[in-house]
């Protein structure tokens, strides 16, 4: 869900061999990815479509799995989960890796609202996730911090030729501990 130009979709379904379904609200993005699933031969499992995630006209309960990555700061979670929940057959996995801010330490911090204002969304709280999980039927069964692991990408993106200035406000809010980057997986009951 928001596929983007297909990197991880087409990871997996060249790896595993299964049925991928992307879906992006980018026409370009959906073109691209399905010239790439072309061009690695996959394109007989591994689709892009122009869809919302929100609502994508999928079957109910037609999917085993469905992730999203780095793009549930642009929705409303509760829509979001409303649908993976619709969509993922019982017992089916969501996983996600999103930035959250930490609403232990109350509203969002002036580095998480930078990061808002720079790339024009919504990150959510930490327990926002949870909450919305659990009024649609998705168990968590795996938190994993990932806050730790990314300082080195934003250290090295610092120095970087793609470096927008926006960095030094990510390694900030990760290193107070006002931002985490989670993966969260959670099944369908």
């Amino acid at each position: 869900a928001g596929s983007g130009r297909g990197g991880s979709s087409l990871m997996a379904g060249s790896a595993f061999r299964c049925r991928v379904d992307g879906v992006s609200i980018s026409q370009s993005q959906v073109d691209f990815a399905n010239e790439q699933a072309t061009k690695a031969g996959v394109d007989d499992k591994v689709r892009f479509h122009f869809r919302n995630m929100l609502d994508t006209g999928f079957e109910s309960g037609s999917f085993q799995g469905i992730w999203n990555n780095e793009s549930t700061m642009y929705v409303v979670l509760d829509d979001l989960f409303a649908e993976h929940s619709r969509l993922l057959a019982r017992g089916g996995r969501y996983v996600t890796i999103t930035g959250c801010y930490n609403d232990v330490y109350g509203l969002p911090s002036r580095a998480v609202s930078t990061i808002n204002a720079h790339y024009v969304c919504d990150i959510h709280p930490r327990s926002a996730y949870f909450r919305a999980m659990a009024a649609n039927r998705l168990v968590p069964i795996s938190v994993v911090d990932l806050t730790a692991d990314t300082i080195p990408y934003w250290e090295l993106r610092q120095k970087s030729s793609v470096a927008t200035g926006i960095e030094d406000t990510f390694l900030e809010a990760y290193r107070d501990g006002s931002f985490q980057y989670l993966l969260i997986a959670a099944d369908r009951v």
